[in-house]
């Protein structure tokens, strides 16, 4: 067991954004998060990172965590190596970065201030599978990107299947049913 929420309840001033939630995640599972906007995907994401706590119930993790937020933040002035670089040695990692920017299609040495969109998004999985956590936290990992990248996209999930658990929160069904193990529908509260 990677991941586990025993009675995950969390509410922000009077409302209750998730209620009761029991949930567990295991190595090489893959778990789609679906919802319409306000059902709870993101903090849902954010309680199993770590990042909040819950107003009830308890979150128990084994190894790394990372969480992909939407849209992912960089500093804008710094380059995609940069980056990575920075991201490698904090993390105590090493990893072939310039082949994973290749793979990606992605330059190095250009501001992200330049990026689009999508090329943001590219850089964020470059980090994600160079840092290789335990637990992939996504958040709609496949908004801004075109064919090519969502291609990039399931091939780096079904890689992630061998070392790895996967929660990703998606408002796309036909990705959810591609690469997902199982689906938790949030609907609100």
């Amino acid at each position: 067991m990677l991941l586990r929420l025993q009675g995950i309840s969390k509410r922000f001033g009077r409302e209750w954004v998730i209620r009761n939630l029991s949930f567990a995640l295991e190595r090489g599972e893959t778990v789609a998060l679906v919802g319409p906007n306000g059902s709870g995907k993101t903090t849902l994401l954010r309680l199993m990172a770590g990042l909040l706590k819950p107003t009830r119930g308890r979150v128990e993790r084994e190894g790394r965590a990372l969480f992909l937020p939407n849209p992912p933040a960089f500093h804008r002035h710094l380059t995609a190596r940069e980056h990575l670089l920075y991201d490698l040695a904090f993390h105590g990692r090493e990893g072939d970065w310039q082949g994973a920017l290749r793979r990606f299609g992605l330059p190095e040495e250009v501001p992200l201030a330049a990026f689009s969109s999508g090329m943001k998004k590219r850089l964020a999985l470059v980090r994600l599978t160079l840092l290789a956590p335990d637990v992939w936290l996504l958040d709609e990992p496949e908004t801004a990107l075109d064919g090519e990248g969502r291609a990039l996209l399931i091939g780096i999930l079904r890689e992630a299947r061998r070392s790895a658990g996967v929660v990703l929160a998606t408002h796309d069904r036909a990705l959810a049913s591609e690469v997902a193990d199982r689906t938790l529908v949030l609907g609100g509260v």
